[in-house]
Protein backbone atom coordinates (compact mmCIF):
# COMPACT_ATOMS: atom_id res chain seq x y z
CA UNK A 1 0.00 0.00 0.00
CA UNK A 2 1.28 3.53 -1.11
CA UNK A 3 1.87 6.48 0.75
CA UNK A 4 -1.04 8.41 -0.30
CA UNK A 5 -3.23 5.00 0.65
CA UNK A 6 -2.13 5.29 4.16
CA UNK A 7 -2.97 9.03 4.53
CA UNK A 8 -6.34 9.01 2.77
CA UNK A 9 -7.58 6.01 5.44
CA UNK A 10 -6.10 8.22 8.04
CA UNK A 11 -8.11 10.74 7.19
CA UNK A 12 -11.04 8.67 6.49
CA UNK A 13 -10.69 7.41 9.97
CA UNK A 14 -10.20 10.79 11.55
CA UNK A 15 -13.41 12.21 10.43
CA UNK A 16 -15.34 8.69 11.43
CA UNK A 17 -13.98 9.04 14.92
CA UNK A 18 -13.33 12.80 15.96
CA UNK A 19 -16.28 14.79 13.71
CA UNK A 20 -18.81 14.60 10.72
CA UNK A 21 -16.92 15.02 7.55
CA UNK A 22 -19.88 16.94 6.92
CA UNK A 23 -21.42 20.44 8.87
CA UNK A 24 -24.89 19.89 10.35
CA UNK A 25 -27.41 22.91 11.32
CA UNK A 26 -28.70 23.10 14.55
CA UNK A 27 -30.40 25.59 16.61
CA UNK A 28 -29.73 26.49 20.03
CA UNK A 29 -32.66 24.58 22.46
CA UNK A 30 -33.31 26.31 25.79
CA UNK A 31 -35.51 29.16 26.83
CA UNK A 32 -32.55 30.55 28.82
CA UNK A 33 -29.43 31.74 26.82
CA UNK A 34 -26.41 29.48 26.74
CA UNK A 35 -22.84 30.26 26.60
CA UNK A 36 -20.25 30.00 23.96
CA UNK A 37 -16.90 28.73 25.24
CA UNK A 38 -13.43 28.87 24.34
CA UNK A 39 -13.08 25.04 25.08
CA UNK A 40 -14.90 22.09 26.04
CA UNK A 41 -15.62 22.58 29.78
CA UNK A 42 -16.74 25.42 31.88
CA UNK A 43 -13.78 26.24 33.19
CA UNK A 44 -13.21 27.84 29.64
CA UNK A 45 -13.93 31.52 28.57
CA UNK A 46 -17.34 32.62 27.56
CA UNK A 47 -17.21 33.98 24.30
CA UNK A 48 -20.77 34.93 23.83
CA UNK A 49 -24.40 34.77 25.10
CA UNK A 50 -26.68 32.52 22.71
CA UNK A 51 -30.51 33.17 22.91
CA UNK A 52 -33.16 30.41 21.94
CA UNK A 53 -33.63 29.31 18.69
CA UNK A 54 -29.68 30.91 17.59
CA UNK A 55 -28.85 28.84 13.97
CA UNK A 56 -25.14 27.07 14.67
CA UNK A 57 -23.37 25.12 12.53
CA UNK A 58 -21.58 22.11 13.76
CA UNK A 59 -17.80 21.43 12.91
CA UNK A 60 -16.57 18.91 15.33
CA UNK A 61 -17.88 17.05 18.31
CA UNK A 62 -15.92 15.78 21.63
CA UNK A 63 -17.70 14.46 24.59
CA UNK A 64 -20.93 16.44 25.17
CA UNK A 65 -19.53 19.48 23.68
CA UNK A 66 -20.03 20.20 20.46
CA UNK A 67 -17.91 22.86 18.28
CA UNK A 68 -19.91 25.37 16.36
CA UNK A 69 -20.00 28.20 14.09
CA UNK A 70 -22.35 31.17 14.59
CA UNK A 71 -24.56 31.12 11.74
CA UNK A 72 -25.84 35.12 12.33
CA UNK A 73 -24.09 37.62 10.41
CA UNK A 74 -23.60 39.89 13.25
CA UNK A 75 -21.73 37.22 14.96
CA UNK A 76 -19.14 37.56 11.64
CA UNK A 77 -18.60 33.30 11.57
CA UNK A 78 -17.71 33.38 15.76
CA UNK A 79 -16.90 29.91 16.54
CA UNK A 80 -16.72 27.92 20.03
CA UNK A 81 -17.81 25.09 21.93
CA UNK A 82 -21.34 24.66 23.50
CA UNK A 83 -23.47 21.74 25.56
CA UNK A 84 -24.49 19.42 23.11
CA UNK A 85 -27.61 19.29 25.10
CA UNK A 86 -28.52 22.57 24.13
CA UNK A 87 -28.93 21.87 20.50
CA UNK A 88 -30.91 20.40 18.11
CA UNK A 89 -31.39 19.70 14.86
CA UNK A 90 -35.33 20.80 14.37
CA UNK A 91 -36.38 23.89 12.69
CA UNK A 92 -37.70 26.17 15.69
CA UNK A 93 -41.35 26.87 15.41
CA UNK A 94 -41.19 30.37 14.84
CA UNK A 95 -38.41 30.16 12.45
CA UNK A 96 -40.54 28.03 10.37
CA UNK A 97 -43.33 30.33 10.69
CA UNK A 98 -40.96 33.46 9.31
CA UNK A 99 -39.64 30.98 6.42
CA UNK A 100 -43.39 29.99 5.83
CA UNK A 101 -44.03 33.79 6.13
CA UNK A 102 -42.17 34.53 3.52
CA UNK A 103 -42.16 31.93 1.50
CA UNK A 104 -46.21 32.80 1.74
CA UNK A 105 -44.87 36.26 0.50
CA UNK A 106 -42.97 34.92 -2.01
CA UNK A 107 -46.31 32.92 -3.47
CA UNK A 108 -48.36 35.88 -2.88
CA UNK A 109 -45.72 38.11 -5.42
CA UNK A 110 -45.54 35.32 -7.71
CA UNK A 111 -49.10 34.78 -7.94
CA UNK A 112 -49.44 38.71 -8.09
CA UNK A 113 -47.02 38.54 -10.91
CA UNK A 114 -48.92 35.27 -12.31
CA UNK A 115 -52.40 37.23 -12.28
CA UNK A 116 -50.75 40.45 -14.31
CA UNK A 117 -48.86 38.47 -16.91
CA UNK A 118 -52.53 36.73 -17.32
CA UNK A 119 -54.16 39.93 -17.40
CA UNK A 120 -51.62 40.46 -20.13
CA UNK A 121 -51.98 37.60 -21.73
CA UNK A 122 -56.00 37.62 -21.96
CA UNK A 123 -55.34 40.83 -23.30
CA UNK A 124 -53.25 39.85 -25.62
CA UNK A 125 -55.44 36.84 -26.44
CA UNK A 126 -58.61 39.10 -26.88
CA UNK A 127 -56.90 41.34 -28.97
CA UNK A 128 -55.59 38.16 -31.11
CA UNK A 129 -59.13 37.69 -31.20
CA UNK A 130 -59.85 40.67 -32.67
CA UNK A 131 -57.63 40.53 -35.41
CA UNK A 132 -58.76 37.26 -36.22
CA UNK A 133 -62.03 37.97 -36.64
CA UNK A 134 -60.79 41.22 -38.49
CA UNK A 135 -58.64 39.18 -40.87
CA UNK A 136 -61.37 36.13 -41.03
CA UNK A 137 -63.99 39.28 -42.16
CA UNK A 138 -61.22 40.54 -44.86
CA UNK A 139 -60.63 37.56 -46.34
CA UNK A 140 -64.93 36.49 -46.36
CA UNK A 141 -64.46 40.00 -48.17
CA UNK A 142 -61.71 39.05 -49.88
CA UNK A 143 -62.86 35.90 -51.16
CA UNK A 144 -66.29 37.33 -52.25
CA UNK A 145 -64.40 39.45 -54.21
CA UNK A 146 -62.37 36.61 -55.92
CA UNK A 147 -65.50 34.77 -57.01
CA UNK A 148 -67.17 37.99 -58.41
CA UNK A 149 -63.85 38.55 -60.51
CA UNK A 150 -64.07 34.93 -61.16
CA UNK A 151 -67.82 35.39 -62.90
CA UNK A 152 -67.16 38.15 -64.14
CA UNK A 153 -64.05 37.10 -65.95
CA UNK A 154 -66.33 34.36 -67.51
CA UNK A 155 -68.13 36.10 -68.29
CA UNK A 156 -65.90 38.31 -70.13
CA UNK A 157 -64.26 34.93 -71.75
CA UNK A 158 -67.49 34.30 -73.07
CA UNK A 159 -68.25 37.98 -74.64
CA UNK A 160 -64.89 37.90 -75.84
CA UNK A 161 -65.49 34.30 -77.57
CA UNK A 162 -69.15 35.91 -78.32
CA UNK A 163 -67.35 38.93 -79.79
CA UNK A 164 -64.33 36.97 -81.98
CA UNK A 165 -67.16 34.69 -83.41
CA UNK A 166 -69.34 38.05 -84.19
CA UNK A 167 -65.93 39.55 -85.92
CA UNK A 168 -65.42 36.55 -87.97
CA UNK A 169 -68.85 36.57 -89.03
CA UNK A 170 -69.03 40.09 -90.23
CA UNK A 171 -65.30 40.07 -91.45
CA UNK A 172 -66.75 36.90 -93.48
CA UNK A 173 -69.82 38.86 -94.40
CA UNK A 174 -68.15 42.33 -95.80
CA UNK A 175 -65.94 39.73 -97.73
CA UNK A 176 -68.92 38.70 -99.67
CA UNK A 177 -70.35 41.85 -99.66
CA UNK A 178 -67.01 43.47 -101.49
CA UNK A 179 -66.81 40.54 -103.57
CA UNK A 180 -70.77 40.74 -104.40
CA UNK A 181 -70.34 44.56 -105.25
CA UNK A 182 -67.01 43.85 -107.20
CA UNK A 183 -70.10 40.84 -109.61
CA UNK A 184 -72.39 43.70 -109.45
CA UNK A 185 -70.49 46.35 -110.89
CA UNK A 186 -68.63 43.81 -113.57
CA UNK A 187 -72.35 42.93 -114.35
CA UNK A 188 -73.80 46.70 -114.44
CA UNK A 189 -71.28 47.66 -116.54
CA UNK A 190 -71.39 44.34 -119.18
CA UNK A 191 -75.29 44.78 -119.36
CA UNK A 192 -74.29 48.75 -120.18
CA UNK A 193 -72.32 47.57 -122.78
CA UNK A 194 -74.89 45.17 -124.39
CA UNK A 195 -77.38 47.96 -123.71
CA UNK A 196 -75.57 50.16 -125.77
CA UNK A 197 -74.22 47.46 -128.46
CA UNK A 198 -77.89 46.37 -128.65
CA UNK A 199 -79.16 50.30 -129.32
CA UNK A 200 -76.15 50.91 -131.64
CA UNK A 201 -77.36 47.86 -133.90
CA UNK A 202 -81.30 48.47 -133.36
CA UNK A 203 -80.07 52.28 -134.85
CA UNK A 204 -77.98 50.49 -137.62
CA UNK A 205 -80.81 48.04 -138.68
CA UNK A 206 -83.00 50.82 -138.73
CA UNK A 207 -81.05 53.58 -140.45
CA UNK A 208 -80.81 50.51 -143.19
CA UNK A 209 -84.21 49.25 -142.93
CA UNK A 210 -84.86 53.25 -143.88
CA UNK A 211 -82.58 53.58 -146.69
CA UNK A 212 -83.92 50.43 -148.36
CA UNK A 213 -87.44 51.96 -147.77
CA UNK A 214 -86.40 54.86 -149.21
CA UNK A 215 -84.94 53.39 -152.60
CA UNK A 216 -88.06 51.54 -153.06
CA UNK A 217 -89.81 54.46 -152.46
CA UNK A 218 -88.01 56.56 -155.06
CA UNK A 219 -88.29 53.63 -157.53
CA UNK A 220 -91.97 53.33 -156.98
CA UNK A 221 -92.52 57.19 -157.77
CA UNK A 222 -89.47 56.87 -160.88
CA UNK A 223 -92.34 54.11 -162.49
CA UNK A 224 -95.16 56.21 -162.27
CA UNK A 225 -93.61 59.40 -163.79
Amino acid sequence: MNKWAVILFGLLGYCLNLQPCWAEKAYVFNPTKITLRSGPSTRDKILAMLPQDEPVEILESEGGWKYVRLLDPKWKNKEGWVVKGFLDSRVPWQIQAETLGEENAKLKEKLAQIESEWRELSGEREAMKGKLEQNQHSFTEIRKKYQTLKEEASGFLKLKKEYEIAKKRMQDALSTAQKLTKENTELKSSQRNTWFLTGGAVMLVGLIFGLVLGKREKRRKSMYY
